[in-house]
Parts: structure tokens; sequence; C-alpha cells
């Protein structure tokens, strides 16, 4: 193609693009040429490739946008590089230095609608405790509970780890000396301090009333002169406990709670999730922060409770060997938490006796109940003032006594108890009912 020609043809294609007579699309379409052709269709791919550039290109593409259209199709064909490789190389780097200065305009410009809402997590007042990493459901601290079995521990390591609170064993069995926990004393001045929030068990050995009043004057030695933040606990778990009534075991559970609270602490009693089923169940729904065992992964007992025991071989920095693991449900607690309070024992109201219903050398003797009362007394005598009378002591409402002389006629009253410290305080005797015997 002679340059006179090529001249030309430039020409008439400025003339048509200033005057909008012709497309240049409609231009190639007329050119029957194929070289010509082939040049014309990438003139106008170029052309229509500046078009969509950027307002915020190069310096040097703003430049080339503010000359003329025929300056501009003039140096793309009569540029000092005629090769159509190194045309297309030029149109694609310029392609690509825009798409570059658009990427970097749009990440100064919000993607999104402002919000007024935060964008991170709302905080949250409770701790997630967990447990072999996973989360305890319902748990709101961890805890241990310790006795001299564990050795000296060393409660500033403790302190350092996730172990919030600690359950120490004052003693076992009755009110002497000798059956102190040995690590007593220093496992409290551990937790005190380092500020680990604790509270008290003594394992229980007993078998009569007498033997529970003695253990909890076992422990009320012992706490004195100590801000305790959990419960008194009452242990009840022994072998021999177990060939008791029920009645009986709970009337040894009353007598130790009773003395307890009305020293003003908060107590309640640890047991395993059988004896909770089976041996205590009157116990269940009465007592306070119900402390209960069961050595599962997740506890399956289907009662309440306010603390669980799961395991015996937890590893506790500071603590050689394994340690009961202990999770509470409650309310969190800190050292400044203070489970005594000042109590004002009243004195119970008069019991009113309901029915007497007499059998062969027997009478069952039926009364209305005292919330308080830890057990009840019925006395019974053949003459009206009580002389030679005999008593019998339960913690049901009604009570069948044996053995009584056929013909003959008996007097039956009742009152109730509780404690005042570690000592009885009875109501009145209730009014006097005369039964003929069968």
């Amino acid at each position: 193609m002679s340059r006179k020609f090529k001249s030309k043809v430039c020409r008439l294609l400025v003339a048509a693009l200033v005057f909008g007579s012709i497309s240049s699309a409609e231009w190639s379409m007329k050119i029957s040429a194929g070289d010509m052709q082939n040049e014309i269709r990438q003139i106008s791919a170029t052309e229509g490739e500046t078009a969509t550039e950027p307002e915020a290109g190069s310096k040097e593409q703003a430049t080339q946008e503010e000359q003329s259209p025929e300056e501009t199709i003039t140096e793309q064909i009569t540029g000092e590089t005629e090769s159509t490789e190194d045309f297309s190389t030029e149109a694609t780097t310029e392609e690509t230095s825009g798409e570059t200065t658009t990427a970097e305009m749009t990440t100064g410009e919000p993607t999104t609608e402002p919000t007024t809402e935060p964008t991170t997590e709302e905080p949250t007042t409770k701790k997630k405790i967990k447990w072999n990493g996973k989360v305890v459901a319902g748990a709101t601290m961890k805890g241990i509970d310790v006795s001299h079995h564990n050795g000296n521990i060393n409660w500033k390591k403790v302190a350092k780890t996730d172990v919030d609170y600690a359950i120490i064993r004052c003693g076992y069995g009755n009110n002497s000396r000798s059956q102190d926990d040995a690590k007593w004393e220093r496992n409290v001045k551990g937790c005190e301090d380092n500020g680990i929030p604790f509270g008290v068990y003594i394992y229980s050995y007993a078998t009569t009333e007498a033997m529970a009043k003695s253990e909890a004057k076992h422990v009320l030695r012992l706490v004195k002169g100590h801000q305790m933040n959990f419960p008194i606990y009452y242990d009840m778990e022994d072998p021999i406990q177990v060939r008791l009534s029920a009645a009986k075991r709970k009337q040894i559970a009353d007598t130790f709670l009773q003395i307890i609270s009305s020293s003003g602490y908060e107590c309640s009693i640890y047991a395993n999730k059988n004896w909770w089923i089976n041996y205590i169940p009157s116990l269940a729904d009465i007592v306070q922060a119900k402390w209960l065992a069961e050595y599962n992964p997740v506890c399956t007992y289907q009662g309440s409770y306010d603390m669980w025991q799961c395991t015996s071989t937890e590893k506790i920095d500071g603590i050689y060997g394994g340690v009961d693991l202990d999770f509470w449900y409650g309310e969190v607690r800190t050292r400044d938490y203070n489970i005594y309070r000042q109590t004002t024992v009243k004195k119970l109201k008069k019991l009113t006796i309901k029915k007497v219903k007499t059998g062969k050398k027997t009478a069952t003797v039926q009364w209305s109940g005292r919330k308080n009362a830890i057990a009840y007394q019925v006395q019974y005598s053949r003459y009206k003032k009580f002389k030679n009378s005999l008593k019998k002591t339960t913690t049901s409402k009604k009570i069948q006594i044996k053995k009584l002389k056929r013909k003959k006629k008996y007097y039956f009253r009742v009152r109730c108890y509780r404690y005042k410290k570690t000592s009885r305080l009875y109501s009145s005797w209730s009014k006097a009912v005369r039964k003929k015997i069968k």
C-alpha cells in the first residue's frame, strides 16, 4: 500500500469521525482490500478501548485524551513503531495500568452502606467454663475439692490456673481434734493468701442424732474466724449409714443442717447420684445448694443441683496427682461473698393433733407439721398430767405406738423442735387427746 493512498484513507476517516457521516464500523465494511481491512479494524478496536479508559488514568493517557481525534489516529498509524505486535503490547500496557488505577481508587471508597451498629461482638458478662475443651452448659465457675490426701498444695500456682474456687475438708466424724483434717489450716491459709474463694465439707460417720450434733460442733469449731464464700457441706455416703432407715438418715441430716443454719451459715448436703435417688430422696428438694457427685462426661441426674463433681483425676498445676473437679451453677462468688448471716431463731408454734386412730394394743397419732421443724416428739401416758410418760421421736408427721395396754385410756400430745446454735428449741406441747385402746 502506497504512502499516498494511506494518507488519503486517514483524511477520509478523520472527516467521517468529525462530521458523523459514517461510523468506523461502517467504514471498515466498505473497504475490500484485505490488508487495509485488517489495519482499519485494528484502529477501530483501539479507539473503542481508549473510550472505556477510566478518568483517573495515568498522566500519559490523560494527555492523549486531550489531543484531537486526527492527531490521535495519526500518532497510532505513523508512530515510531509500525509493528502490529508492538501496538497491541502498548494497548495492553495502558489497559493494565488503567485497571490498576481503578482498583487503587476503589479501595478508598466504602463498599457497603455505613451502619451505626457495632462491627464487633458485644462483650459478654458470663465466662465460658470449659472441661476437656468443651463448654460445660450452665456452669458459672470451675472448682476443686481437696483434703489431706492431696498433700501439700501450692496454692500460688493453683491461683494462676483456671480454677475459680475450692471446697476444703475440715475433718471427719465427731468433734475431736484427732479427726481434724491434717491439711485444713494450710489449705485455708493458701486460699486466703491467694484470693481463692472457698467452702467447707466434713465427712460424716453419724448413725445417731447425737453424732450428727457432734459433727456440727466439729465444723463450727474449725470455721470460726474464717470468712467462707461457699456453703458448709455435710458429706453423706459412708456404708455404715446405708444400713439406717430412711427416716433415721433424714433425722441425722436435719440435725446437722439445723445446727449449722441456726448458727448463721449457709449449708447443704454432698452425696453421689445413687444416694440422692435411693437413700436421701426426701432431702433432695429442701436443701440449699445441693452438691452432686457423678463421674461422667455429662451429668445425667434429673433433679436440681447447684454443684457437680465430675471426676477425681483432674490434673491441676500446683497439686500432685489427681484432684476432684467441680462445677458451680449459681451466681459467681468472690472472696468478698460471705455465707454467714446473723440469724434470729424463733420458737416454733404449737402443733395440733389431727387424729388418733387406735387398734389392738396400738395407737396411730397424726398431726399438722411445721416447715422449719427438724423433728417431732410424741409423749403418751395413762395419766392426764403425763406421769410416767414415754416419748418417741420422728421426722414424719405421724407415728404408730405399739405395746399399749388393752382396754386402757391413754393421753397423747406432740411438740416439735429445731436448733438454736447447738441447743434444741422446742415448741409448746399440743393439746392432749385421750383415746381408749382396743
